[in-house]
């Protein structure tokens, strides 16, 4: 046994299974937010790096065994950088140092790599049961997380499907006179004018006076369902709430409803009537990539390599950081504020396009503004976050709410005039101010929520473009999105399908995000 321990000692095993470990240690930790999928390219990437890193080492010292034990040091510091790095950015005072924390810790990281070299260089042991402790620490440090994964994916229950049953779109032919274009925009956590004059002393009547003289039903009452845009968008592509997920109320995996996003009843019914869906969708992977959709209009920059969030994490966790973060900022997954802008501007340009597609068409485009990060000024400017660091979060978003309703005033009057028939248009968000739930006692802990911060959080942007039904009784003040396709169903594709009492729903906590309280009686 311990002649086999030697000989695989003797191979780069223990520094492929270290860096591996730290891969799969910070997936663990994020693994409520980040689809396994995403963990294949990080760890094959982080495997390779760490046998380059071990035959480089070999060469150097000349001993194979040393250079095992260098490389598992090598690989260990590398990696580990990350977490002592975030240590140092959150002391408290009064240790906060003056300056950045990489100008402290890369040399210090420096220096130990290079002692720990010279040290074993001079050595003359034979490193061999060093070489045997490291393998079988490599072996624990990658077993632990690989055991959370596995115990966390097998108690996942199997794709969430929506229990609603729509009617069968081919009995509804001989009734349809016609299919109208249908657009559906969500403008990212867009407060109600209510909300935006009283807690923000901004008047948005501009704004919706020009939607009422388009011919939108402008709603004065409506509040969202919930208050995350993944139980949002979840249930108004499903036209239902979503208490048949109370099974999983101690669940925390955002992620579990994904298939509800990206494979919804919305969609599937309307392709069942002819249409062609083309998603215009955000950064956000379960609106990013529709595998439903004939054509997923997505900016590709020739800076970006189009690699996940969890891979660009990985690699700024290391000791790449300081050189990542200066010479390679979040553009290589379109993640900085320039992309964001451009992504934006992008989604804009690309409608008049949309607008000459095969009919008849549904398009959802998914803006992640006004919500954050705060790219825009109030007319459009393009800003830096230096520059938005000098203001309240407040007055940035009031700014990037003006310069989106000019963007929206325009594309809607493009598609209004250059539409061969007048189409449906939704303009309608998923959530109120976005960033209240980080200000509860920990963040989105919304059973801490005081009524103020409800009536702040949940009031919500909500029109109705709906050609040749201005006479409807259907629309009210307070329709909420759960009835919105319920409603364009059964006015155009006579669906008759029941409005569902209009109600906003919070969960207690980030670690039960579908334990569903009613809190629609505290909402004025």
């Amino acid at each position: 046994m311990k002649k086999i321990a030697d000989e695989l000692s003797f191979i780069p095993i223990a520094p492929v299974l270290f860096a591996i470990s730290f891969v799969l240690a910070l997936f663990s930790q994020n693994i409520e937010e980040v689809a396994i999928k995403h963990l294949t390219f990080p760890v094959l990437l982080s495997a390779l790096f760490a046998v380059i890193i071990s035959f480089l080492s070999m060469l150097l010292l000349k001993n194979r065994r040393k250079g095992i034990v260098f490389a598992c040091a090598f690989i260990v510091l590398f990696f580990s950088y990350g977490d002592v790095l975030s240590i140092l950015i959150n002391m408290k005072k009064p240790f906060v140092l003056p300056f950045d924390k990489n100008f402290l810790l890369f040399p210090t990281w420096i220096i130990l790599l290079l002692g720990c070299f010279s040290w074993i260089k001079k050595n003359r042991r034979l490193f061999i049961r060093p070489g045997i402790f490291l393998l079988i620490m490599s072996f624990f440090a990658i077993l632990f997380p690989i055991i959370g994964i596995i115990r966390y994916e097998t108690s996942q229950e199997a794709p969430i499907a929506s229990p609603l049953t729509l009617p069968d779109p081919k009995s509804l032919f001989s009734q349809i006179k016609e299919l109208p274009d249908i657009y559906y925009i969500v403008p990212e956590d867009y407060a109600s004018s209510k909300v935006l004059q009283n807690y923000f002393h901004y008047d948005n009547s501009g704004f919706t006076d020009f939607l009422t003289e388009k011919g939108f039903y402008v709603t004065s009452e409506s509040a969202s369902n919930y208050p995350k845009t993944f139980l949002s968008l979840a249930s108004t592509l499903n036209m239902e709430y979503l208490d048949y997920l109370s099974s999983l109320k101690n669940s925390s995996d955002q992620t579990l409803v994904n298939s509800l996003i990206e494979d919804n009843h919305v969609v599937r019914f309307l392709q069942g009537l002819g249409y062609h869906y083309y998603q215009m969708g955000s950064w956000w992977d379960p609106t990013k990539r529709s595998k439903l959709a004939e054509e997923n209009f997505i900016l590709e920059e020739k800076n970006s390599l189009d690699i996940s969030t969890f891979s660009y994490t990985v690699v700024e966790s290391t000791m790449a950081n300081p050189f990542i973060t200066k010479l390679f900022p979040k553009v290589i997954i379109g993640g900085s504020n320039d992309d964001d802008r451009r992504r934006i501007l992008y989604q804009f340009a690309k409608l008049p396009e949309v607008i000459n597609l095969p009919q008849p068409k549904f398009i959802f485009l998914h803006i992640i503004a006004p919500h954050g990060p705060y790219v825009f000024g109030k007319n459009c400017e393009p800003l830096s976050q230096k520059q938005t660091d000098k203001f309240p979060e407040e007055e940035n978003y009031v700014n990037q709410t003006h310069c989106i309703n000019q963007k929206i005033k325009a594309a809607i009057t493009t598609i209004l005039t250059e539409s061969s028939k007048p189409p449906i248009i939704l303009l309608q968000t998923d959530e109120g101010v976005p960033f209240l739930g980080q200000r509860l006692p920990k963040t989105d802990s919304w059973k801490d929520a005081s009524d103020d911060l409800l009536n702040e959080k949940f009031p919500m942007l909500s029109a109705y473009y709906l050609p040749g039904k201005k006479k409807t009784t259907k629309l009210y003040p307070s329709i909420s999105p759960v009835n919105s396709f319920r409603v364009i169903f059964n006015e155009y594709f006579h669906t008759n399908l029941p409005l569902l009492p209009d109600k906003s729903y919070i969960f207690p906590d980030l670690k039960h995000v579908y334990e569903f309280t009613d809190i629609t009686e505290k909402l004025h």
